[in-house]
């Protein structure tokens, strides 16, 4: 099985954004959104105005604008890096982490099938917390940049 990664966060992260589970070149990387065409780190630059010339950049970027970054899924086995072929999966422990990071008010989905295992692995909905699906950031989904952006900015910037 493959293993996701560590979160990225802080006690004063406010929104969370869930994944599924690292690419094949993510993996290959050790990088949250390592593929060199995944629109995810763009997408951030251009919301909150930061560098992304780097990993670190990247990550603090997230970390000043209190954005936490996890994945649903802890183990995995998938055949290549779709998001249609998962075939095993183990989850997260996001029940704890949400209860442990109470200032955390929103938590936004990175595509349907992060969201469609959330809704099927933790099943943790408070009212307090406000869940949101966005369009996958990956390039295998095809809606063009500025949709993505449109999206991606509205969100954030509400949350």
């Amino acid at each position: 099985m493959l293993n996701g990664f560590p979160p990225i966060h802080t006690k004063h992260s406010t929104r969370l954004i869930l994944g599924t589970g690292p690419s094949i070149r993510s993996a290959q990387k050790q990088q949250y959104y390592g593929h060199e065409r995944n629109a995810f780190w763009p997408i951030m630059a251009d919301v909150f105005g930061g560098p992304i010339r780097t990993y670190e950049e990247k990550c603090e970027l997230l970390i000043a604008h209190d954005i936490a970054l996890w994945d649903v899924l802890e183990r995995f086995e998938r055949k290549l890096s779709s998001d249609s072929a998962f075939t095993t999966v183990v989850a997260n422990d996001l029940q704890s982490f949400l209860v442990e990071h109470p200032a955390i008010s929103t938590v936004l989905f990175n595509g349907q099938k992060a969201c469609s295992f959330y809704k099927s692995l933790i099943k943790f909905h408070p009212a307090s917390l406000h869940f949101e699906t966005l369009p996958s950031t990956s390039p295998a989904y095809t809606l063009a940049y500025a949709q993505k952006l449109e999206r991606w900015q509205a969100a954030l910037m509400e949350a």
